[in-house]
């Protein structure tokens, strides 16, 4: 795997993004850019080369594509297709690291914020990725040209996000001998299985554990009751169907999510995002988007 590594002291410079969309047979067109490429595909089969390297990518995985190097499709999708994409440029400072410990170490010896961006990747159910680009393709089309500086720092805060899920959640995080692995598992678990209609109580006997004993260690190591730790990452999720599917109701995305009752589901929204589902959904609305 490769890693890109560049100083996060100072945002990255956004050049330009849009969601494609395509009904069927998209095939990627040859060419070589002088800028990094984000890919985030949300609907279909994405097939693509860049350099030595294929990839065959499914709704929730990513890709970074390298300055200077030759990119193009390799077979046409078949059915709809759709994807966001981001084209940045970092400073002069950026390394290629070619696997997950040399990323650590050199992590090790920088004391200043890095991205760390693994050249391919899947994104969680509850990952704010795709939201946060969401938010980067309004901002860009609400403001035009004069949003580059307000964009480069949105463009900054989805790689930190991409650098946070996909290198420091599965590695450093895994390695904080602080928080014991049957915790840390469990958080994984509920992260993976935020729709899951277990009760606290079954949650514990599935892990082995007293629930008020479970309840008590789980609060000490997360800052989170397991209820709320489920519940936030449920949310988490909810945001990304706000955002990507507009003929989802919220009764719908709040059964999707392990809410079966829509109203509690909009009360905990508004609790932790401070606006109602319906304002955040329409918060974000315009995209640019190629129609290919």
């Amino acid at each position: 795997m490769l890693y890109v590594i560049s100083d996060a002291g100072r945002p990255v410079l956004f050049s330009t993004a849009g969601n494609l969309t395509n009904e069927n047979q998209f095939l990627h067109p040859r060419r070589t850019m002088d800028s990094y490429e984000l890919i985030s595909v949300t609907r279909g089969i994405l097939h693509i080369q860049s350099g030595m390297r294929s990839y065959h990518l499914s709704p929730g995985q990513f890709v970074l594509l390298f300055p200077g190097e030759c990119h193009y499709g390799t077979q046409p999708s078949d059915g709809e297709l759709s994807f966001y994409w981001t084209h940045f440029y970092f400073g002069a400072d950026e390394v290629n690291i070619r696997d997950e410990r040399q990323a650590a170490a050199y992590f090790k010896e920088k004391e200043s914020p890095l991205y760390i961006l693994p050249e391919t990747g899947t994104l969680s159910a509850n990952s704010r990725v795709n939201v946060l680009f969401v938010q980067l393709l309004d901002l860009s089309k609400r403001l035009g040209s004069l949003s580059l500086r307000q964009c480069s720092y949105a463009q900054s805060t989805l790689l930190l996000e991409l650098t946070n899920e996909c290198f420091f959640q599965h590695h450093l995080m895994q390695q904080n001998e602080k928080i014991p692995y049957s915790i840390a598992e469990l958080m994984e678990w509920l992260q993976l299985n935020y729709d899951t209609m277990l009760s606290v109580a079954e949650i514990a006997v599935k892990f082995g554990y007293h629930p008020a004993y479970l309840t008590s260690v789980f609060k000490r190591y997360s800052g989170y009751t397991i209820t709320e730790y489920l519940n936030r990452q449920r949310i988490r999720v909810a945001k990304n169907y706000l955002t990507s599917e507009p003929k989802l109701t919220l009764a719908e995305i709040s059964e999707q999510v392990g809410i079966g009752d829509e109203k509690y589901f909009m009360r905990l929204f508004k609790r932790y995002e401070g606006i109602t589902a319906t304002a955040y959904r329409k918060a974000f609305f315009q995209k640019k988007k190629n129609r290919i």
